[in-house]
C-alpha cells in the first residue's frame, strides 16, 4: 500500500467554539486529561506550533479584536466562528521526520486559504500525526466562513490543490474511495478490530457509533491504521478518518 494523506475542512460554530478546539489543540481541556483519552501525554511534549499566539486565550481574544476592527460586534448564534482544516499522515509515519510535511502544509494554507491563520498546531501525541490550522473567515471586512468552506466542488478542488502542491512533493498518493463488496467489508472490518483491541476508542460511550461506522466504510479506517488490503490488488488506495472532538462536524 502507498503512503497517503488526507486533508479535512470542517466549520467552527458557537460562541465559545473557537476557544473550545484551540483548547484542545494547545491540550488545554481537562476533561481529556482523563481515563480513556485518545492522547498520549508523555509525548505532548513534542507537540508545536507554526503560527499563532502562546495561549487559547490570547488567540480568542486576537480573533475578538480583529473582528471588532472590521466593525463586526455581533455574530449570528450559528455563525461560523472559525474554519479548520487539518492536515494527516497514517500512523506509520511516527518514527520519521515529519516537520518539512507540515511546514509544507502551513505554507499551502497561507498561499491558497483566504482569511486570517489564527493558529497552525502540530500533534505528534495522538495515533497519527497531524496539524491543526485554525481560520479567521474574515474576509474583505466580513465573516465568510460557510463561502471559505464551501460545496463539495470547492472541497475536492481543495483537496485537488494539496495533492498536487504539497503531497506530491512529499511522494504521498491521494486517497480515493473504492467499493468493497459485502465480504470484503466484513473482513476488513474484522482487520480493523483486531488492531483496535486495546485501544481507548472501545471503552467509549460511543463506541457502538463508531463501530458502526467502521463496518460501513472501513477503508477510511484502514488508511488511518495503515492496514493493507494487498490480497485485493485492484484496492490500491484508502480514505482517511480523523475523529475531531468537541470542534464541529467536518467535511471529507
Amino acid at each position: 500500500m502507498s503512503t497517503s494523506h488526507f486533508i479535512r475542512l470542517g466549520k467552527i460554530k458557537g460562541k465559545n467554539g473557537v476557544l473550545v478546539a484551540l483548547k484542545h489543540n494547545k491540550r488545554t481541556l481537562q476533561a481529556e486529561h482523563g481515563t480513556g483519552s485518545n492522547i498520549d501525554f508523555n509525548r505532548t511534549p513534542s507537540n508545536y506550533a507554526l503560527a499563532g499566539l502562546d495561549t487559547p486565550e490570547n488567540i480568542a481574544k486576537h480573533a475578538r479584536k480583529l473582528m471588532f476592527e472590521a466593525g463586526i460586534e455581533k455574530t449570528r448564534a450559528n455563525g461560523v466562528m472559525a474554519v479548520e482544516i487539518i492536515f494527516s499522515l497514517p500512523i506509520n509515519k511516527h518514527n520519521q521526520d515529519t516537520s518539512p510535511f507540515f511546514t509544507s502544509c502551513h505554507d499551502w494554507v497561507m498561499t491558497n486559504i483566504d482569511g486570517i491563520l489564527l493558529s497552525f498546531d502540530i500533534h505528534l501525541d495522538e495515533a497519527a500525526p497531524h496539524a491543526h490550522a485554525i481560520i479567521l473567515p474574515l474576509i474583505n471586512g466580513k465573516m465568510q466562513g460557510s463561502g471559505l468552506v464551501g460545496g463539495t466542488g470547492n472541497l475536492m478542488r481543495l483537496i485537488n490543490l494539496f495533492h498536487k502542491d504539497v503531497g506530491c512533493n512529499f511522494g504521498l498518493s491521494r486517497s480515493v474511495n473504492k467499493r468493497l463488496n459485502t465480504s470484503d467489508k466484513k473482513n476488513l472490518t474484522k482487520d480493523i478490530l483486531f488492531r483496535l483491541r486495546g485501544d481507548p476508542s472501545m471503552q467509549s460511550a460511543i463506541w457502538s457509533i463508531i463501530r458502526d461506522f467502521i463496518e460501513e466504510q472501513p477503508l477510511r479506517f484502514a488508511q488511518l491504521l495503515s492496514i493493507s488490503f494487498s490480497n485485493k490488488p485492484k484496492v490500491k488506495d484508502f480514505i482517511d478518518i480523523k475523529r475531531s472532538r468537541g470542534k464541529g462536524t467536518f467535511i471529507t
